[in-house]
C-alpha cells in the first residue's frame, strides 16, 4: 500500500500527519527563535534536531500509527512550553531593547492647584524660559494638540524667575523641559513634589551610536547610565545622569575593571558646542551625548550601553531577593542607616545608598564608591543563583525601567561572560577619580554661577591607561 492508499484508508493517519505538520512549523519557529539568542552553533544543532526528530515521527506515523500519536502528543507538549517560555523572553527582551530616547515636555501647574486639563485656559498664563530652545514651540504645540488657548505666553530670562512666579502664582503655567529640570534641579531638588503634569508630549532625539564587537573574543567597554529621570517614568525619556560607571571586560584574559566618573565632572557637550556638567549631557541630549561627553573626555571607546532608572534599581534588588553591600561608613539617610561594613538591602534602602552623598567624608567620590559596591553586591547575589531563567526572570522585573542597546542576538553569549565572570565581578577593584570642586559660570546656559569636578592631573590619563590595559590583555 502506497503512503496516498495509507492516508486515505484511515482517519488517524490524516490526524497523525496534520499534527506532524504542525510539530514541524512550530519547531521551525522554536529553532529559529533560539538561534536569534544563541547564534549558529545553536541554529545547526537546532535544525539538525529537528530533521531528525521530524523524520523518525514520520516513520512513526507511516509504519507504527498508534504509537505517533504517542509520541506526537509527547512533543506538541515540549513545543507548546517552549513557545510560552520564548514569548515571555521575546517579551523582556523586546522591551529592554527600545532605545529611541525622547525628551519629554510638560506644562505644569502648583500640586494645589485647582486647574485641571479640562479647563477653559483662556485666562490662564503660561511661562517659559526665553533662553530655553523650543520651549515656546513646542508648548504651543501641545496646546493646539488639546485644544486649549491661553491668555499669555510670558517668555522669563532666567529659570528662577519662572519657577518663583508659578510658586507665588503669579503665572499659572510652566514649561518644563530638559533645560529647565537641569536648571531646577540647582534651584529647588524638591521640586518635583511641588507641581502637577496637565499635558506632556514625548519629542524624540534618537538613539545611542552603537560600536558592535564579538563579545565572546573582543574586549569592550559598557557604559552604565543610572538616570534620575524627573522628567517621567519612561525609562526612554532623558534625565539627569547621577550614575556614570565603565566596566570594561576582556573575555580572552578574563579581565574586568569597573571606573565611576563623577557626575559633576566638567566635560564637553557636542549637542550644546559647550562644556557643563556630565550629569547635563544625559539630560540635554540622552545616552548618546553622555557616551560622547566622556569619549572626548578620556579618549576612550564606548561599545555599549545599559541604562537602568531608580525605580528600575528597587526592582533589579528586590528580584534577587534583597543583596549585601559593603558600606565604608557609618551614616543614616532619609531613616535608613548603614554600619561601616556589610549590609542587607531591600530595593527600597539600596536606593538610598546608591544617592547618599551630603554627609559621607567624600560627597560624590564617596557616593562612587557606594554605587560599585551596589553593583558588586548585586553581582554576588546573582551567583548564588546563575541560570538563565534568574536572569530572564530579573530582567521581567526591570522590563519598565532598563533598557540596554546590546544587541538581542548577544544576551546568550552576555549571560555566559557574566556566570564566567562571576569571582572577578564580585571582587572587581574599585576606582575613583581624585580631583577638586571649582565654582565658574557655564558654558552653555548663560549667567549659570555653579561648581564642577575637576579631576586632578593625570587622572584622565590613568583611567584611559586601566581601561586600555584590560582591553590589550596586558
Amino acid at each position: 500500500m502506497n503512503y496516498k492508499e495509507f492516508l486515505a484508508s484511515s482517519k488517524l493517519a490524516k490526524v497523525t500527519l496534520a499534527v506532524l505538520i504542525a510539530d514541524i512549523v512550530a519547531g521551525i519557529y522554536v529553532v529559529t527563535q533560539i538561534a536569534k539568542y544563541m547564534g549558529g552553533t545553536a541554529s545547526i544543532i537546532g535544525v539538525a534536531a529537528l530533521i531528525i526528530i521530524g523524520a523518525l515521527t514520520w516513520i512513526c506515523h507511516y509504519k507504527k500509527t498508534k504509537i505517533s500519536i504517542a509520541i506526537e502528543i509527547l512533543i506538541t507538549i515540549l513545543l507548546v512550553v517552549s513557545i510560552v517560555v520564548l514569548g515571555k523572553i521575546n517579551s523582556v527582551t523586546g522591551e529592554i531593547s527600545r532605545t529611541t530616547e525622547y525628551e519629554v515636555v510638560q506644562i505644569v501647574t502648583l500640586k494645589d492647584s485647582n486647574i485641571d486639563a479640562a479647563d477653559d485656559f483662556s485666562s490662564y498664563i503660561l511661562g517659559y524660559g526665553n533662553s530655553d530652545n523650543g520651549a515656546y514651540e513646542k508648548s504651543s504645540d501641545i496646546l493646539v494638540e488639546h485644544n486649549k488657548k491661553v491668555k499669555e505666553s510670558r517668555p522669563y530670562e532666567s529659570t528662577d524667575g519662572l519657577y518663583s512666579d508659578l510658586m507665588s502664582s503669579k503665572i499659572d503655567f510652566m514649561v518644563l523641559t530638559s533645560n529647565t529640570r537641569s536648571d531646577l534641579s540647582m534651584i529647588d531638588e524638591e521640586y518635583e513634589d511641588k507641581v502637577k503634569v496637565i499635558f506632556e508630549k514625548k519629542y524624540e532625539i534618537g538613539q545611542a551610536e552603537l560600536k558592535a564587537v564579538d563579545i565572546t573574543k573582543e574586549p569592550f567597554t559598557l557604559y552604565l547610565c543610572g538616570a534620575d529621570l524627573s522628567s517621567g517614568q519612561d525609562i526612554n525619556s532623558t534625565g539627569r545622569g547621577d550614575v556614570n560607571i565603565l566596566l570594561t571586560v576582556n573575555p580572552n584574559t578574563k579581565k574586568v575593571n569597573m571606573q565611576v566618573i563623577p557626575r559633576d565632572t566638567f566635560v564637553y557637550i557636542p549637542c550644546r558646542g559647550g562644556s557643563s556638567k556630565l550629569s547635563y549631557s544625559g539630560w540635554w541630549g540622552g545616552v548618546q551625548s553622555s557616551i560622547e561627553s566622556i569619549e572626548d573626555k578620556f579618549g576612550i571607546d564606548i561599545n555599549y550601553y545599559a541604562k537602568i532608572n531608580f525605580n528600575g534599581l528597587i526592582d533589579l534588588v528586590d528580584a534577587l531577593g534583597g543583596v549585601t553591600v559593603y558600606s565604608h561608613y557609618t551614616y543614616s539617610y532619609q531613616g535608613y542607616s548603614f554600619v561601616e561594613g556589610y549590609n542587607e538591602v531591600d530595593g527600597k534602602k539600596a536606593l538610598r545608598f546608591a544617592r547618599a552623598r551630603k554627609m559621607l567624608p567624600q560627597n560624590e567620590l564617596s557616593r562612587g564608591q557606594h554605587q560599585m559596591e551596589l553593583i558588586k553586591g548585586i553581582f554576588k547575589k546573582f551567583s548564588e543563583n546563575p541560570t538563565y531563567e534568574n536572569s530572564m526572570a530579573v530582567l521581567n522585573s526591570l522590563s519598565n525601567n532598563f533598557v540596554t542597546n546590546l544587541p538581542e542576538e548577544d544576551y546568550y553569549d552576555a549571560f555566559k561572560l557574566i556566570v564566567e565572570l562571576l569571582p572577578q565581578l564580585e571582587t572587581m577593584e574599585n576606582h575613583s577619580i581624585e580631583g577638586t570642586y571649582q565654582w565658574h559660570y557655564d558654558e552653555v546656559r548663560d549667567g549659570y554661577y555653579q561648581y564642577y569636578y575637576y579631576p586632578k592631573d593625570g587622572e584622565i590619563e590613568r583611567v584611559r591607561s586601566d581601561i586600555e590595559a584590560i582591553i590589550e590583555g596586558k
